[in-house]
């Protein structure tokens, strides 16, 4: 008998603040669990979750806390699998605070399956953030099916979403937040990384104004052939979409177009990454500067560059 999972997506604004998300989100998720095919798993945006408590842009919450207490309900009275979104998270590590745009990712229990902390910030945007150092795959065992996921910028580095393919993900999901400006450039990422790994892409980015920007939406669904099977427009969006499970093996066994044994012939070619373990050694970065880690460090470089040398900015870090 085939196996089918139904994924719920959440394409919405969203706000800085904690609280400004709670009630929107779990409308959101009403409406979903009301339609004609109602999802086993809903999956939000990067940011969707929120920044900070309201008004006080250092207060932050952890994990576990008030927020996973009120989306693992959400998880919980309906009994799916649940990834509402990222938050910016308060953890102590060795003594020390430090914030981490945070992935919470619940079982049909309510309770916290896992973590994923972003591990390729966008800096100097995200300056504030922590780097995440854990790949996170989960396994709905219902469905046999296993999940990878990761967040935003991670999608940048195929790395990421090969580790996570090799890890055993047949799913892989991204969230972002993704301005207006960017589409053009990100458009082919999906089928992209669905065409390398064999896997289902899934791409949540949210829409509307958000932090100062435009985030331009464009949620995206690839099948394991790299085939787009759903792309959103610019407009908040709900929609539950019938993934074939089966799908994902038939083009791993017998190719893609059954004719790519991309995978499979990853084994036997055994390519050789000869800076894996020091990367910085590498003759690329030879002539290349340090990436800007601060908005000031970016900000300095671009005068001296000749970019953005008239009126003063304002700096919207979240730092603590």
């Amino acid at each position: 008998m085939s196996k089918y999972l139904n994924i719920g997506i959440i394409q919405n604004s969203g706000a800085t603040d904690y609280e400004a998300n709670m009630k929107r989100f779990s409308s959101n998720v009403d409406d979903l669990m009301n339609g004609l095919n109602k999802p086993e798993l809903i999956v939000g945006s990067e940011s969707a979750i929120g920044f900070h408590w309201k008004k006080d842009i250092n207060n932050h919450d952890t994990i576990p806390g008030k927020l996973t207490d009120y989306y693992g309900k959400i998880a919980k009275k309906y009994g799916i699998y649940f990834i509402p979104g990222t938050m910016t998270e308060l953890k102590i590590v060795d003594g020390e605070e430090k914030l981490y745009n945070s992935m919470p990712i619940f079982g049909p229990d309510g309770l916290i399956i896992n973590v994923y902390r972003k591990m390729c910030p966008y800096y100097p945007a995200e300056e504030y953030i922590t780097i995440g150092t854990e790949y996170v795959v989960f396994e709905i065992a219902e469905k046999e099916i296993k999940i990878g996921v990761m967040n935003c910028h991670d999608w940048c580095f195929p790395e990421i979403s090969r580790n996570l393919t090799l890890l055993g993900a047949e799913i892989l999901i991204k969230l972002s937040a993704d301005p207006v400006g960017l589409y053009e450039n990100c458009k082919t990422i999906p089928p992209t990384r669905a065409f390398e790994n064999q896997a289902y892409f899934i791409s949540v980015n949210m829409a509307g104004y958000f932090n100062g920007y435009y985030s331009y939406g464009h949620s995206m669904i690839v099948g394991p052939d790299a085939q787009i099977l759903y792309e959103a427009g610019d407009n908040p969006t709900f929609l539950t979409w019938t993934f074939d499970l089966d799908l994902i093996r038939k083009v791993r066994v017998h190719g893609t177009n059954y004719t790519e044994q991309l995978l499979r012939q990853l084994k036997h070619f055994k390519i050789k990454m000869p800076f894996a373990d020091n990367i910085e050694k590498a003759p690329v970065f030879k002539n290349l500067p340090d990436y800007d880690l601060t908005r000031a460090e970016r900000e300095e470089k671009f005068k001296n560059a000749g970019i953005m040398t008239i009126g003063h900015t304002k700096n919207t870090s979240y730092k603590k």
